[in-house]
C-alpha cells in the first residue's frame, strides 16, 4: 500500500478509534497515537502494510495525525538541561624562595 492512500485510512480509522477511548479533556496527544500505533500492531492491522522507506512507522503516523490535527504534542515537555557539578581546582600553592 502507498503512503498516501496509507493516510488517508489510518486518519480514518484513528477518527473511529478515538471515540472508544477515554481521552485527557486537552485532548488526544502523542501517548494516544502510540496506543492507537501498537493496538494496529497487535492486532496485525493490514493498514501497517505501507511503504516506510526505513523509517519509524509510529513516528509517520504520529506525524499524520498531527499534520491532520488529530492530536497535539504537549504531552512531550522540555526536560530541563542536566549540567555536571563543577569540580573544584586543587589549591595552588607557591613555593617559597629562601
Amino acid at each position: 500500500m502507498k503512503q498516501s492512500e496509507a493516510r488517508l485510512r489510518i486518519i480514518q480509522e484513528w477518527d473511529r478509534w478515538i471515540l472508544s477511548q477515554a481521552i485527557d479533556p486537552d485532548g488526544p496527544t502523542g501517548k494516544d497515537s502510540l496506543k492507537f500505533f501498537h493496538e494496529l500492531q497487535d492486532s496485525g492491522s493490514p493498514l501497517l502494510e505501507f511503504q516506510s522507506r526505513g523509517q519509524d512507522k509510529w513516528r509517520i503516523i504520529h506525524a499524520w495525525l498531527l499534520g491532520a490535527d488529530r492530536l497535539s504534542d504537549d504531552w512531550i515537555s522540555i526536560a530541563p538541561r542536566i549540567t555536571p557539578a563543577r569540580r573544584l581546582r586543587p589549591e595552588r600553592r607557591r613555593l617559597l624562595k629562601t
